[in-house]
């Protein structure tokens, strides 16, 4: 896995020309002059669910522990030695603000600010909503302001994969960030596999599975066939996955609402859960050792003919899920993207994917909560 790459964006200032003007009519050398631009990537795009399954960066260039998909870079043969950026946008909880100061002689700063999302303002936001950055740069006591326009999208945006340039990024590793396994709906499905089988903690991997795919039935959760995808490129490939909260109310879950909520599970038994994209699908599964058990989530609740229960159910599934890896394990090779990927939570943890309610239970007071954005389905008073 690699993080997203950024592709500067220089924009032409007419103070700039002129400066290069003079210099080429006095026959002196060209002089970069002091200036700055800020980064959006993908452009223009802000995607807070990318940004808030990202740990912290510890960083060895630059400065700020941002994840880079907002940066300004600063550059000219004049540095000032001290700099300080703000900024602001609707939906953070306080303006991001990073001072850097920079060393003698040095050409080019980058600044990575970490944005500290509200994720109360983005759970009610329902769509992807046009806003404006707004960003300042203070250095040598001036002030520079700039707006920069952006795309926010939904907590539930997920993108998974990027194009830009020559560049391709396989971002399939951010499904691991909806992967939750301290959620309060995995608590659930936890304490009714436990009330229906007295001996579950104790049970093997498969009879533990089982259990949570039977919690998961009594529930009424039922296979969800709408198309969950948002943007099939040819910049951003992106998708819907529905919190686990809305999936638990609404009884009705896609492939991939499905499989995140599953993987939560068995993460949270200390299983080594993964998940699988193919084309238009996905499917769930885990890693004991040198072996593996893949399952087929569009049985859930499937009717397969007579009063079939629960466990027959399961075993469809297991025999599906099993078949579906055969057919697709060549290509899951990391070449095939954006249609292909494994996607190993525990991998994905120790790169530093964090489940997007992680920071979300250990933030503020509710009090603190900002104003639902405008347009949202919150603002408009629907449930």
């Amino acid at each position: 896995m690699r993080p997203l790459a950024t592709a500067p964006h220089p924009r032409p200032f007419r103070a700039r020309c002129a400066i290069a003007a003079l210099a080429l009519a006095l026959g002196v050398g060209p002089a970069r002059a002091f200036d700055w631009q800020v980064d959006v990537t993908p452009v223009g795009e802000l995607f807070p669910a990318l940004q808030l399954s990202q740990s912290p960066r510890t960083r060895t260039e630059g400065f700020g522990d941002g994840d880079g998909l907002v940066s300004v870079r600063v550059y000219g043969d004049d540095l000032p030695r001290r700099l300080r950026l703000r900024i602001d946008t609707p939906g953070l909880r306080r303006p991001a603000v990073l001072e850097a100061n920079v060393d003698p002689g040095a050409h080019r700063v980058d600044l990575h600010p970490r944005l500290d999302w509200d994720t109360t303002w983005l759970r009610a936001l329902d769509r992807t909503r046009a806003q404006a950055l707004r960003v300042s740069l203070e250095a040598g006591g001036v002030t520079w302001t700039r707006r920069t326009d952006v795309r926010v999208h939904a907590l539930d945006d997920a993108p998974y994969y990027v194009r830009e340039g020559r560049d391709r990024v396989d971002l399939g590793w951010a499904f691991a960030g909806y992967v939750d396994p301290h959620d309060a709906v995995v608590d659930e499905i936890l304490a009714d596999a436990r009330a229906s089988d007295a001996a579950f903690d104790r049970g093997s991997d498969l009879q533990r599975v089982g259990a949570v795919w039977a919690a998961l039935e009594r529930r009424g959760l039922r296979y969800d066939a709408g198309d969950p995808a948002l943007s099939r490129g040819p910049v951003v490939w992106s998708q819907r996955v529905r919190l686990p909260a809305a999936v638990w109310r609404d009884r009705r879950a896609n492939c991939i609402d499905s499989s995140v909520l599953i993987a939560a599970v068995l993460e949270r038994l200390g299983m080594r859960a993964l998940i699988v994209l193919v084309p238009g699908h996905a499917f769930v599964g885990y890693r004991s050792g040198d072996r593996a058990e893949y399952f087929e989530t569009t049985l859930l609740g499937a009717a397969l003919g007579g009063r079939a229960g629960a466990a027959t159910h399961f075993a469809a599934a297991r025999v599906a899920g099993r078949a579906h890896w055969r057919r697709v394990a060549a290509r899951l090779d990391g070449r095939h993207g954006p249609d292909y990927a494994l996607i190993d939570i525990g991998t994905a943890r120790a790169y530093g994917i964090i489940p997007l309610g992680a920071g979300e239970r250990a933030s503020r007071h509710p009090s603190e909560a900002a104003p639902a954005p405008a347009g949202s389905s919150r603002q408009r008073g629907l449930p």
